[in-house]
């Protein structure tokens, strides 16, 4: 299973990098606070292998995202992850965060047996190790585990004018032999999960 795992986080990481080489989309500025309400029901399952193939999963819950708050006030970027049930199990929320001369990805992963991490990489780097080295980045958990929060020092990110971000939510059976894996575009609802760039915000400036 472990090999599905890295598979999936290979799969996951193209993903995110693909929407840094597509052309930004003209998006109007919002204020420092953003609000997505996702639609209910829309986790769908990831087959591997050479030909790929997505299956709605509407009884999957504890993935399922049904809301996004956005703060980019003060010295941080917080984002907020609110699913229908707890997170349980292993654990994968990516996000491609852009600014007006960078892009960033940052890599929240809960993997029991396996670890857990929070990393933020600066995909326009040019250096071997495109890991930020970023003091204060941090993920928790409320106490129902509904809730999800990571907040970013903005210094990590260039204390950008404005970000917009995706946001992918992944899960897996790290015990099965199944070769699949459980997603939510939490931006996008319907079958948007698993394949392609994942959809952005619009540009949320700092408040």
């Amino acid at each position: 299973m472990l090999s599905t795992v890295r598979r999936t986080v290979a799969t996951l990481s193209l993903s995110l990098a693909l929407v840094g080489t597509t052309a930004a989309l003209a998006a109007p500025a919002q204020a420092e606070r953003w609000t997505h309400d996702d639609a209910v029901g829309d986790v769908v399952r990831e087959t591997m292998g050479e030909v790929g193939e997505l299956t709605p999963v509407p009884d999957r819950t504890d993935i399922d995202v049904t809301r996004v708050v956005a703060n980019h006030r003060g010295r941080h970027l917080t984002i907020k992850v609110r699913t229908r049930t707890a997170m349980k199990g292993a654990l994968m929320v990516n996000s491609l965060i852009r600014t007006p001369n960078k892009r960033f990805l940052l890599m929240s992963m809960r993997m029991p047996m396996l670890g857990n991490s929070v990393e933020l990489l600066d995909l326009s780097s040019k250096r071997k190790d495109p890991t930020v080295r970023c003091p204060g980045l941090k993920r928790s958990f409320d106490k129902g585990r509904t809730v999800m929060t990571t907040k970013i020092p903005r210094s990590c990110l260039g204390n950008p004018r404005w970000v917009r971000f995706s946001l992918d939510v992944t899960t897996m059976d790290i015990f099965s032999d199944d070769d699949y894996s459980y997603s939510d575009d939490a931006l996008r609802g319907g079958m948007g999960a698993g394949f392609g760039p994942g959809k952005m915000s619009p540009k949320i400036k700092h408040g």
